[in-house]
């Protein structure tokens, strides 16, 4: 994923599973002590075939992502295929924040040209009106989505010092709940488009063409 806060891939290496094990068990604090006490990097669950870890932050744990991994045999060594995701309550928070400032854009766009077309005036007396709103959605994308793949960038970076990875032992996944991003964006512009038609048509309909009785 290049632009949703996902991130799902797999790590090849030669280790066997007992060394990642110990390895993930020497980084991450399983009692879950507080920031100040802690010496690891990370906070979590490690067990012998799967693990469940996050970042030890005191300012950003909304954007932090938890990264869920399973550790599969393979021919040669192991498997480990990473999944790491914005906690819940930060990605429903900010998907309602940015959902709304995306919308509200396009219904601006909307009851202008809504305008317009009633006034028949096309001159836009004060263009700086659609740039507020693009700026408020930009700035909480690089809040939330923006930090979120910061964080996860250092944690795929200790994943493959532990693993003793490189970049070509690293296998990207490109979809996420079965469809790829390109898909989940053609869906979200398709409903976008029909929202913008549908608030022009509503707004014609019953401030030009509708006559009450």
């Amino acid at each position: 994923m290049k632009y949703l806060p996902f991130e799902d891939f797999e790590i090849q290496t030669s280790l066997s599973s007992d060394e990642v094990f110990y390895r993930l068990r020497a980084a991450v604090d399983t009692k879950r002590k507080w920031v100040f006490f802690t010496n690891k990097p990370f906070w979590g669950e490690v067990k012998r075939g799967h693990f469940k870890i996050w970042r030890v932050t005191w300012w950003n744990r909304n954007f932090s992502p938890f990264v869920y991994g399973e550790i599969c045999e393979a021919t040669s060594g192991i498997r480990m295929k990473i999944k790491m995701r914005m906690p819940w309550f930060g990605f429903v928070f900010y998907g309602i924040i940015l959902c709304w400032l995306w919308f509200q854009y396009f219904i601006v766009l909307a009851n202008l040209l809504a305008q317009k077309i009633i006034t028949r005036v096309w001159e836009i007396e004060s263009p700086w009106m659609l740039l507020p709103p693009v700026i408020l959605f930009a700035f909480a994308y690089l809040i939330s989505v923006g930090t979120f793949f910061v964080e996860a960038d250092k944690v795929k970076e200790f994943l493959m010092q532990l693993s003793n990875a490189k970049n070509e032992d690293v296998k990207y996944q490109e979809k996420i709940f079965g469809i790829t991003e390109r898909q989940i964006f053609r869906i979200f512009f398709i409903l976008t488009f029909l929202v913008f038609v549908g608030w022009i048509s509503y707004k014609l309909f019953f401030q030009y063409f509708y006559i009450p009785p």
